[in-house]
Formats: structure tokens, sequence, C-alpha cells
């Protein structure tokens, strides 16, 4: 048997943005034009799950993967998403995750875990925006239907 001495390391990371935000998040249309280059290889193959960082200004500074999954789920990690946000020191998000059936039918896992992450959100002082799911030809906006 072999014991190993445990040792205390430290990461740190420092975020820098390299560009000056262009993109503003007025609409949940805006969202989704911005975003839906970012699931172009995976629409139709498999739900991925992924978050855009804004700023005060609702200015996009980041868009970060969270997860992939199967054609029918994915596993969306609310530690992640607030740990990420709280380091890169955004003050909003938007969660958006794609639909390779086509359908924008919100399940009832999509609007518990929303509401999960949004409560989360609240215990930091991080605006969660909104939760969409998007598909090859559209897309839905739990806020735009009054979910959140």
């Amino acid at each position: 048997m072999t014991t190993y001495k445990d040792f205390v390391g430290e990461l740190t990371a420092n975020y820098r943005r390299t560009t000056r935000p262009t993109v503003q998040i007025t609409h949940s249309k805006v969202a989704a034009d911005f975003i839906r280059p970012y699931f172009d290889y995976v629409m139709d193959d498999h739900e991925e799950a992924k978050v855009i960082h804004v700023n005060h200004e609702n200015m996009i500074v980041n868009v970060h993967h969270v997860s992939s999954g199967t054609d029918t789920a994915t596993l969306i990690p609310v530690k992640t998403i607030i740990r990420d946000a709280i380091l890169i020191k955004t003050t909003g998000i938007i969660l958006v995750h794609n639909h390779p059936s086509g359908q924008t039918r919100f399940s009832k896992a999509d609007i518990d875990i929303s509401k999960k992450v949004e409560t989360a959100c609240s215990y930091f002082d991080i605006r969660f925006l909104d939760s969409m799911i998007l598909t090859r030809e559209s897309y839905r906006s739990m806020r735009d239907e009054g979910l959140l």
C-alpha cells in the first residue's frame, strides 16, 4: 500500500476581455440568432447546453459550453454555471440548449432546471435573463412565455 502526502495547491484564473463586447441582448431573438452558430455541428445530433454571459448592459462577454448529452437529454450542472458566472464576473446569464428532435416544447425537466438555476443566480445577484430551446428552424424562450 502506498501513502501519498496531501498537498494543497492553488489555481488562479484571470479573465480579461480581448475585444470590446459588440453584441447587446435586447430580445430573445437576438440571443437565438447569436448563439445558433455555436450549435451548428451538433444541432441535429445530440443535446448540448451553453450559457451566454452578459455584463450590466447586456453586452455578451462570453459563451460557455456547459454540457453535452444524448439525443434526448443533457445534464445541467447548476454549480458549474454559477461558479463560472462568478469567476468571469458577469452580471447576467442566458441558458440555452438545443432539441435535436426539432420540437420547441419545454419539458417539465427543462422548466424545473431553469427555475433551479434562477434560484441559484438570485443568491449571488446574478440576473437570470432567460432559458431557451434552440432548433435549426426555430427557438423558444421561457421569459417570453412568462415561465420565468
